[in-house]
């Protein structure tokens, strides 16, 4: 069979989710195509979805002597070299990985949501979120994320609050948005601006706040400022939660950030 119809068998059977079907077909393709770079480097995203890391590595580190990797091959060989603990190697092919010009939006978000799993690598995460939005300046999941890895870094709030505020100007409704610019103005000592930012969140995206932080934080606004109808109404949301929501994060913007890589959706 010709190799190329061979290699986009195995991709099919990778995206349906039959990775051991697919490593088969890589397999018979290896036999007689053993410098198929494309091959090794499919071979080695297939063995890192089932957890390989080390040999993930070995079919990745074989394709880099093949062809040039594509963005993703290049990704996943940076995440296992972290997850076996070769951080320095990680890190650096992190960081020549985020030079990169053809890197998608959604592995832009991956990136970042995968190092904030490494506080001494934030500066990388907070480097993919900077790509991100200089490649899509109207994406405020991307501004949201900028900010979450400044305010890790100890930025000053008033950076974090700008890039912030250009969020809320993209999408004046997102409560996300919002709440994170009013708790970072908190921080920052300016209440009155913090208020005047929360109180703008409609009372159905207040009732969608399932997290007692965000709200105990949104509760100690309104009552600074004596707004007692909209502390009330928290309130009233508060007692409605499971008791088993409590709050737990000092950091004012991690629960203020939407689900699944707490800042980026796309």
């Amino acid at each position: 069979m010709d190799p190329q119809i061979t290699l986009q068998k195995a991709i099919g059977l990778f995206r349906q989710g039959l990775q051991f079907q697919a490593l088969e077909w890589l397999s018979s393709l290896l036999e007689t195509q053993p410098d198929s770079g494309k091959a090794w480097e499919l071979k080695g995203l297939i063995e890192d979805s089932l957890s390989w890391h080390h040999v993930s590595i070995h079919s990745l580190e074989t394709a880099t002597t093949l062809i040039p990797l594509s963005a993703s091959g290049q990704y996943v060989l940076a995440k296992n070299y972290l997850e076996t603990g070769k951080t320095a190697l990680g890190s650096s092919v992190f960081a020549i990985l985020l030079q990169r010009d053809d890197i998608p939006d959604r592995l832009l978000s991956a990136i970042a949501a995968y190092l904030d799993r490494y506080s001494d690598l934030t500066y990388l995460a907070l480097s993919a979120c900077r790509k991100a939005v200089a490649q899509d300046p109207e994406c405020g999941d991307s501004l949201l994320g900028m900010a979450y890895f400044m305010e890790k870094l100890k930025y000053p709030y008033q950076q974090t609050a700008g890039v912030l505020r250009k969020a809320v100007s993209l999408d004046p409704e997102n409560r996300h948005y919002r709440m994170a610019l009013s708790n970072i103005l908190v921080q920052s000592g300016e209440i009155q601006e913090a208020w005047k930012t929360a109180r703008e969140i409609s009372r159905a995206e207040l009732k969608q706040i399932q997290c007692s932080s965000c709200l105990n934080k949104l509760i100690d606004i309104f009552t600074e400022v004596e707004d007692h109808n909209r502390r009330d109404y928290c309130l009233s949301l508060l007692q409605q939660l499971p008791s088993t929501d409590t709050p737990n994060n000092r950091n004012p913007l991690p629960d203020s950030i939407p689900s699944p890589y707490k800042f980026l959706k796309r």
